[in-house]
């Protein structure tokens, strides 16, 4: 039951929560804000849980069907009505106190989440393209929840990059699961999709997410070798990320980004000569 309970949380999930880090980090601002930025992340840690927690509930029943989902606690009948009230309980217990601690305007980055995730696993999933932007849009707010907490408001291209960037991977994961064609798969909205299309969005995203970070880094340290020098690994961790798209890979972006040496590498790269850039 509680690793059921666990499993329903999906922990792995929440690696995409670092966003909420890159704001603070990207202005210099992260060593002395640090706890709070913590705080932030576990905040979103629960508010993503609790997305994934509805979502699984309402799918069930499809997932029930599909090869892979239907181990999910919901959808396998190992979790039933009362333990989703117990983690929906535990879950905005997390959010509430987490908020207490932290700005006002992180409260409303929380609260847009939030609807976001409910209103697309409601209604939006099915919307073709829409879907696309309405997923990128809940990777952005996590990246503007982390400029709430040092109440200072990010770049123009950074918040550009962050966008494009979740378009990217978000497209990138739709390719991957077209190509794999799995038997019952239970995400509609797929058929309404074209290879062809999707591999238009995903070099016009990947295109704007370079040229925006390159823009950034240019802007933020005109004078600075050592951060202009990670756009040579950013730039191989989405090429990187591109070709994974052509393999069911990519379908599980949590698990691509923390197993791929390559790709881990890449992010170490590009880290930390930015963070010592910063810190300066």
């Amino acid at each position: 039951m509680i690793m059921a309970a666990v499993k329903a949380l999906r922990p792995k999930q929440w690696v995409k929560n670092i966003l909420v880090f890159a704001a603070p980090a990207a202005a210099g601002l992260l060593s002395p804000n640090f706890a709070h930025v913590a705080i932030g992340f576990v905040g979103f840690a629960c508010a993503s849980s609790f997305g994934y927690v509805i979502n699984d509930w309402i799918d069930r029943e499809n997932d029930s069907r599909h090869p892979k989902k239907q181990s999910r606690p919901f959808a396998s009948k190992k979790l039933g009505l009362a333990e989703l009230l117990f983690l929906l309980a535990l879950l905005v217990s997390g959010i509430v106190v987490c908020c207490a601690f932290l700005p006002v305007k992180y409260s409303l980055c929380v609260l847009t989440y939030g609807f976001i995730t409910i209103s697309y696993s409601i209604y939006i999933k099915n919307i073709p393209v829409t879907e696309l932007i309405w997923l990128a849009l809940g990777f952005l707010i996590r990246a503007i929840a982390g400029s709430a907490i040092i109440e200072k408001s990010p770049t123009g291209w950074f918040v550009v990059a962050v966008f494009f960037g979740a378009i990217y991977v978000v497209t990138a994961k739709r390719i991957a699961e077209l190509r794999s064609n799995h038997s019952g798969n239970t995400r509609q909205v797929l058929e309404a999709y074209a290879l062809p299309y999707l591999n238009i969005v995903l070099t016009v995203s990947m295109g704007v997410t370079l040229l925006t970070y390159a823009l950034w880094v240019f802007a933020v340290h005109s004078e600075s070798a050592l951060a202009q020098m990670t756009i040579i690994p950013f730039t191989l961790a989405v090429l990187l990320y591109a070709y994974h798209a052509e393999t069911d890979k990519a379908e599980a972006p949590e698990d691509l980004i923390l197993k791929d040496p390559s790709l881990i590498a890449c992010a170490i790269f590009t880290a930390i000569p930015l963070l010592v850039v910063f810190s300066k």
